[in-house]
C-alpha cells in the first residue's frame, strides 16, 4: 500500500487577446487549492494534469481558436518539478514510467505544433519543470529570477523527461553538458542574467503584457520581419509561419532539436564530453570514477548525450526513458533522495525558534583566525553588535582587521551590498577590557582546545555577565558539561560547534548538556538560524556526532598502517564508499596536530574502539606531511615520508601481517567500525535519530550524498545487521533493493 499523498498541481486557462499574436491561451501553474505557499510539482495525477492541458491548448491551436499558446506559473514558482516525496514510496516510484512516456509524447506532439509556444519562467523552474519550459519555442523571466536547473544527477536519476535530450539544443553543447553533469554536484543553479546570456531564455521581460509584447517581436524576428518597420506582429504572419515549416503544419520557427552525424554541433557535443573536469581528469573519467564509488547517474547521462547526434527525437526520448526507468531503481537513487529529503528538512527555517531569547549584543571570548571567523559570521547573521577579547591588544587588533576583511569579502562576492557591509563592520569591535563584555547576551569562547583554559574563561565570564546571559563554546571535543562545572548557572551554557572555515561550512552542531535549560537551547538554534546555516542536535558526548565517527574512520585507517600496512593501500582502501577526498589528504587538511590530539582525548574517554596512532604523534611532531602536492592527480601523492615513519618497526612487529588489512577488508573494517558506533550513540542518546547522524556528516565531513549520508550505506551493505543487529532504516535500504 503505498503512503504517498500526491499535492496536485492545478492547471488555470485563460484566453488573452493581444494585437500582434491573436488569441494566446495563457496556462497557469498553480499549487492545490488552498496550499497556496506550496510550489507547483509534477507527481502522477499532476503531470495528468499538467500533459492535459497543454495538450488541450494544441487541439484549439489545430482547429484555429487560438494563435499562440503561453505558459507561466505563480508566486515564485513556475514549476518546482517532480514530486521528491514521491520517489521515498517504493509503490509511487512505479509512476514513473508513465509519467515519463507522458512528458515524452508532449515534447514530440509539440515539435509539430502549427503555432508558437511561450514559457515565462515567473519563478523557479528546477528538473521537470525545466523540461516542460524546454517544450516552448521562446523562454522569457523577470529581472532577478533564481532557481533554474536540472539537478537530476545529484539525486541519483537523470533529467528524463526530455532534458538530457533537448537542453543542448537550447543553450549549447558545452553549456548543456555542464549543466546536466556537473553544475548538480556544485548545488549550482541559474539566475535570470545567466540564462540570457547562455540562451536558456530569450528576452527578460516582468509582467504578462510585456512578455507577449516580447513574444510577437521574438516570433516576428524568426520570419526575418525588422522589428523597425512593425511593434507588433499581425496574426497572418503567424499563420505565414506555420505554413512555411519544413515539417507540414508545424511552426516554422523551430529548429531540428538533435545534431546531425559529423556535423560541428556533433563535434562540440564530443569535445564538450572529453572536456576537463578539474586540473586532474576529464569529464568521461570523472563520470566512470563516480560509477566506481556507486553513483552511476552522471556516467548514464554522459552516455545518452554521446548518442545524440543522428538520432531521431523519438529514439533519443526513448534511451532516456530507459536510462530514467533503471536509475530510479538503484539505491543511488534512493539514497539521493532521502538525503535531499534531509537538507530540505534541514536548512534554516523562516521563523524564529520558539522560546528563543532576543540577542543584542554578542561576544567571543578570543581573538585568534578561528574567533575571527565566528565573530565575522555573527556580525552578519545577527547584524547586532559584536565585539572580541583578548588578553594581547595585538591579537585583538589582528582578529578585528580579520574579522572585517570577511566582511568585505561577503560583500565583494555580491552578498550584501556596500552600504550594509560598512554598517556591519563599524559594529565590529575588539578589546582586552573584560568588562566591555558586561552587556552581552552572549558570550562565544573561542579559546585554545584545553579544559582549563575554558573553564577559567567561563569563571571569569561569569563574574561580569547578567545571571541569563548565554555563555557559548566552540569546542570540537571537550565535554561541556566538565568546562560548566563550578559555574553558579550552568543552565545557561551550550555549545556551537562550528566548521572551519566557518564561511563555507554550513553545519553547526549545536550540543546540550543535562543542565542546558530550554530558553538556552532555543536560543542557541535561533542563533544557528540566523547565520543561515544547519543546526545538528547533539548531547554532550565525547566527539559530539561528526569528530566522533570522523576519528573512527581515521583511528580505522591509521591502525593497520602502525602495522605496516602499505600506505599508498590503506589510503586508496575507502575509495569506493565516495568521500571527498583520501583519508591522508582529510588528516593533512585538519592538522596532524589537531587529529593526534583528539584521537589521543577520544581514545582515553571511549576506550580501545578508537585507536591513538603512534605514527601520527610522530608526524605531528616532525610537522611532516601524509600528501605531496600534486595538480596532476586526483588524489594527492602519499608522502615517502608516510613510509619512514610507519614501516620500519611495525613490518617485523610479531602478528602484524593480520591486524594490517587493506583494500576491501579495511573498508569492511571501518564500515563494521562505523555501524557499531553510530548504534551506541543512539542507545546512549547522543542523538534521536539516525537521521541527524546523516546531516550532519553529509555537511561536517562531506560524506557523499548518494550514499544517504552513511546510515542508508550500512543498511544497504547489510553492515548495520551483521553488526548491531538491526538495520538503521528497517527494511527502506536493506541488501534486496
Amino acid at each position: 500500500m503505498s503512503s504517498y499523498t500526491e499535492h496536485i498541481t492545478r492547471v488555470l486557462t485563460e484566453d488573452h487577446e493581444h494585437p500582434g499574436v491573436g488569441t494566446v491561451a495563457v496556462l497557469t501553474f498553480a499549487p492545490p487549492e488552498g496550499e497556496e505557499k506550496r510550489p507547483a510539482t509534477l507527481g502522477p495525477r499532476s503531470i495528468d494534469a499538467v500533459t492535459g492541458a497543454i495538450d488541450a491548448a494544441l487541439d484549439r491551436a489545430e482547429a484555429g481558436e487560438v494563435q499562440a499558446i503561453a505558459l507561466t506559473g505563480t508566486g515564485r514558482v513556475f514549476l518546482a518539478g517532480a514530486d521528491l516525496s514521491m520517489f521515498a514510496d517504493p509503490t509511487a516510484v512505479s509512476n514513473v514510467e508513465a509519467m515519463t512516456r507522458a512528458a515524452h509524447a508532449l515534447q514530440i506532439r509539440v515539435r509539430t505544433s502549427s503555432v508558437p509556444v511561450l514559457a515565462h519562467l515567473n519563478g523557479v523552474a528546477l528538473g521537470g519543470g525545466l523540461e516542460v519550459a524546454l517544450m516552448a519555442d521562446v523562454r522569457t523571466a523577470p529581472a532577478g529570477l533564481k532557481g533554474l536547473g536540472v539537478p537530476e544527477t545529484s539525486l541519483g536519476i537523470l533529467p528524463g523527461w526530455g532534458g538530457t535530450t533537448l537542453l543542448q539544443s537550447v543553450v549549447g553543447p558545452e553549456t548543456a553538458v555542464r549543466m546536466i553533469l556537473e553544475d548538480p554536484a556544485r548545488d549550482k543553479q541559474v539566475g535570470a542574467d545567466e540564462a540570457l546570456e547562455i540562451g536558456l531564455i530569450d528576452e527578460i521581460a516582468e509582467d504578462l503584457d510585456e512578455v507577449l509584447d516580447e513574444f510577437a517581436a521574438l516570433i516576428a524576428a524568426h520570419v526575418d520581419v525588422d522589428e523597425s518597420d512593425t511593434d507588433i506582429v499581425d496574426p497572418s504572419v503567424v499563420e505565414a509561419v506555420a505554413a512555411a515549416s519544413p515539417i507540414p503544419g508545424a511552426w516554422a520557427g523551430r529548429e531540428a532539436p538533435l545534431p546531425g552525424v559529423d556535423t560541428p554541433e556533433a563535434e562540440a557535443l564530443l569535445d564538450a564530453l572529453d572536456a576537463a573536469h578539474g586540473s586532474a581528469e576529464t569529464r568521461r573519467t570523472w563520470a566512470a570514477r563516480l560509477e566506481n564509488q556507486g553513483a552511476p547517474a552522471v556516467a548514464r547521462a554522459l552516455d545518452l548525450l554521446q548518442k545524440l547526434p543522428g538520432s531521431t527525437l523519438e529514439d533519443a526520448l526513448a534511451r532516456e526513458a530507459d536510462a530514467l526507468a533503471e536509475l530510479v531503481r538503484t539505491d543511488a537513487a534512493a539514497a539521493s533522495m532521502y538525503s535531499a529529503e534531509l537538507l530540505r528538512r534541514g536548512k534554516p527555517g523562516r521563523r524564529p525558534v520558539d522560546g528563543a531569547r532576543e540577542i543584542q549584543r554578542v561576544g567571543v571570548a578570543g581573538a585568534g583566525l578561528m574567533a575571527a571567523q565566528i565573530a565575522a559570521q555573527l556580525a552578519l547573521g545577527l547584524q547586532v553588535p559584536v565585539i572580541m577579547r583578548d588578553l594581547d591588544e595585538a591579537t585583538a587588533a589582528k582578529g578585528l582587521a580579520a574579522a572585517r576583511e570577511v566582511i568585505a569579502q561577503t560583500a565583494a562576492r555580491g552578498r550584501i551590498d556596500e552600504e550594509t557591509a560598512t554598517t556591519i563592520a563599524a559594529a565590529l569591535d575588539a578589546t582586552t577590557d573584560l568588562q566591555q563584555l558586561a552587556d552581552c547576551d552572549l558570550v562565544l569562547e573561542a579559546v585554545p582546545e584545553v579544559l582549563t583554559i575554558k573553564k577559567s574563561v567561563f569563571a571569569e565570564l561569569e563574574g561580569v555577565l547578567a545571571d541569563d546571559a548565554l555563555l557559548v563554546t566552540n569546542t570540537s571535543s571537550l565535554s561541556v558539561t566538565a568546562m560548566s562545572e563550578g559555574l553558579a548557572h550552568p543552565e545557561r551554557v551550550v555549545g556551537l560547534h562550528f566548521f572551519n572555515p566557518v564561511a563555507k561550512m554550513p553545519l553547526v552542531e549545536v550540543i546540550h548538556t543535562e543542565a542546558t535549560d530550554e530558553a538556552t537551547l532555543a536560543t542557541g538554534l535561533e542563533v544557528v538560524r540566523r547565520l543561515r546555516k544547519f543546526a545538528v542536535r547533539s548531547a554532550d558526548a565525547p566527539g559530539f556526532i561528526v569528530n566522533r565517527l570522523l576519528f573512527r574512520v581515521l583511528g580505522g585507517v591509521l591502525a593497520p598502517l602502525d602495522a605496516g600496512a602499505d600506505p599508498a593501500e590503506v589510503d586508496a582502501s575507502l575509495d569506493a564508499l565516495g568521500l571527498p577526498m583520501r583519508p591522508f589528504a582529510l588528516l593533512d587538511l585538519v592538522g596532524l596536530a589537531v587529529a593526534d590530539h583528539v584521537g589521543t582525548v577520544l581514545q582515553g574517554e571511549l576506550g580501545d574502539r578508537f585507536h591513538a596512532s603512534p605514527g601520527l604523534s610522530v608526524m605531528a611532531e616532525k610537522s611532516a606531511h601524509f600528501t605531496e602536492r600534486s595538480r596532476d592527480a586526483v588524489h594527492p601523492p602519499v608522502s615517502p615520508t608516510v613510509a619512514e615513519v610507519f614501516g620500519a618497526d611495525a613490518q617485523g612487529a610479531p602478528g602484524a601481517e593480520s591486524s594490517a588489512p587493506v583494500g576491501d577488508a579495511l573498508l569492511e573494517r571501518v564500515r563494521d567500525g562505523l555501524a557499531e558506533e553510530i548504534a551506541i550513540m543512539l542507545e546512549d542518546g547522543v542523538v534521536e535519530r539516525p537521521e541527524q547522524i546523516d546531516l550532519a556528516l553529509i555537511l561536517g565531513a562531506g560524506f557523499p550524498r548518494h550514499r544517504g549520508g552513511i546510515t542508508p550505506y550500512l543498511d544497504a551493505t547489510g553492515t548495520s545487521e551483521r553488526v548491531a543487529g538491526r538495520s538503521f532504516h528497517g527494511e527502506t535500504f536493506s541488501p534486496k533493493r
